[in-house]
């Protein structure tokens, strides 16, 4: 998938010495669909009171949470994550600053046009939040 789509003018050289220079003119940006998925689920695990979850024989079919799942068509993209909060937050506010949290990091870190992004909250856990920063 490519980010943006640059074609520089051959006729122009770059100046190293400018300050405006924001580099759209050297190239393209490529940002795998993969990466993208592990922004938007990291940014989802960096939101306060989302835990990571890995319940019972989950762990072997590999579906801990937080798991999220884009479409990326040219350089948009729709969200749809999956996440575990701790119990008693609102799950609601949770799923809001989760929305908002991994619009922003695919907007910054990958350069992407956010159209959606959808979050269910599958579980409520009393686990502590501690656990999530020791990794």
């Amino acid at each position: 998938m490519a980010v943006t789509d640059v074609v520089p003018d051959a006729t122009a050289e770059p100046d190293a010495g400018d300050p405006d220079d924001d580099g759209a003119g050297r190239g393209t940006l490529t940002v795998r669909e993969k990466v993208a998925q592990r922004l938007a689920a990291r940014a989802a695990l960096d939101t306060p009171d989302v835990l990571p979850l890995t319940p019972g024989l989950s762990k072997i079919a590999g579906r801990s949470l937080p798991q999220a799942q884009l479409t990326v068509t040219g350089n948009r993209v729709t969200a749809h994550l999956k996440v575990a909060v701790a119990w008693p937050a609102p799950a609601v506010e949770v799923a809001s600053a989760v929305q908002r949290n991994v619009a922003q990091t695919l907007s910054t870190m990958a350069g992407l046009h956010v159209d959606r992004v959808d979050v269910t909250v599958e579980q409520l856990s009393t686990t502590t939040t501690d656990v999530k920063r020791v990794q």
